[in-house]
């Protein structure tokens, strides 16, 4: 990973801590004469490993994830087994492999909200959002109150369109966590596809305030300034993302659509074909550079903005948006 972002670094800082309080730990059961004592810290051993084990996948290191719960005791730690070995075989898109394993540990744990909710991840990924929905509504029968269960839901009804519902779960869970990037993030979402770009700006700024930047949240807060004409903020986004992710092509494509509608043509195309020089095959990026070129073949060298190119430029906004969340 090229540029490590702020939760990816926190991450690891955590499992630092949590690798040396292990250590701590087994020296005590080395030490210890008690059988009893010996099997609880035994058992604090394990609880902090199936932490480090969920902070593995969260990083996306998946292998190493997966290999973590597999050490995991069955007897005692069997739920958490079960979840999290099928969160990394699905991250790893080992879809029949997950889905066999959840079956078991269902069966075994019949009440587990902790694998109603992996379940109703998986339908998620498999494009199965109404299946989702009611795994994360059983998971909450059981557990009310947990922001897992609720922001899964709220994800799922927003990719259903069922944005209406979505809102009063994501209100409550940015009301309790505040701080939390994915349920300001969400209900940023939820607020722009219902048409309140205003207010989902504010939500955008408010996880932008939490200290990290996403790819998707430079996209959306681009998207959200360049739909409210606010052309200047829009450029300081697109320039900060690709500096950002200078691998992502979708940052190039942003930065020239804000270049076409300040009316630098020149320096569109040229952030265009910098683009496709890195990218060869995007389509994207081939197809607003040849929508320019077709458009602003005139004696200014494209120094003037242009009607069409402007009425070009909103379409393929709107398209962006249909397009959100739809993986």
């Amino acid at each position: 990973m090229e540029r490590k972002d702020l939760n990816y670094i926190k991450a690891y800082d955590e499992m630092k801590c949590l690798r040396k309080s292990i250590s701590i730990l087994n020296v005590e059961i080395l030490i210890s004469s008690d059988r009893s004592y010996k099997s609880q810290l035994y058992i604090k051993t394990q609880d902090l490993k199936e932490r480090i084990g969920w902070l593995l996948l969260d990083s996306g290191e998946y292998i190493k994830g997966l290999a973590l719960y597999l050490s995991l005791p069955w007897k005692t730690h069997g739920e958490q087994k079960y979840s999290g070995m099928s969160m990394a075989l699905i991250e790893m898109q080992h879809y029949d492999e997950a889905i066999r394993l959840l079956r078991k540990g269902m069966r075994r744990f019949p009440e587990s909200s902790l694998l109603m909710i992996t379940k109703g991840l998986l339908c998620q990924r498999l494009g199965l959002d109404k299946n989702a929905l009611l795994y994360f509504e059983q998971a909450l029968q059981f557990d009310p109150d947990n922001p897992y269960a609720l922001y899964d839901k709220a994800l799922s009804l927003n990719r259903l369109s069922y944005y209406e519902d979505a809102v009063p779960i994501l209100q409550k869970l940015t009301e309790n966590y505040p701080n939390n990037l994915n349920y300001l993030f969400e209900m940023g979402y939820c607020c722009q596809m219902m048409g309140y770009p205003e207010n989902a700006l504010q939500y955008y700024r408010k996880a932008q305030e939490t200290g990290y930047m996403s790819l998707t949240i430079y996209e959306e807060l681009y998207s959200v300034y360049m739909y409210l004409g606010l052309n200047n903020e829009a450029l300081d986004v697109a320039l900060e993302g690709l500096k950002g992710y200078p691998d992502e092509p979708s940052m190039y494509e942003n930065l020239g659509e804000c270049y076409f509608k300040r009316g630098w043509i020149a320096e569109a195309k040229e952030v265009l074909k910098d683009g496709i020089k890195k990218f060869p095959e995007d389509a994207r990026l081939k197809a607003l550079l040849k929508k320019i070129e077709d458009e602003t073949d005139n004696p200014d060298n494209g120094k003037k903005p242009l009607l069409i190119g402007s009425i070009i430029l909103l379409i393929m906004l709107l398209r962006k948006l249909k397009e959100k969340h739809s993986w």
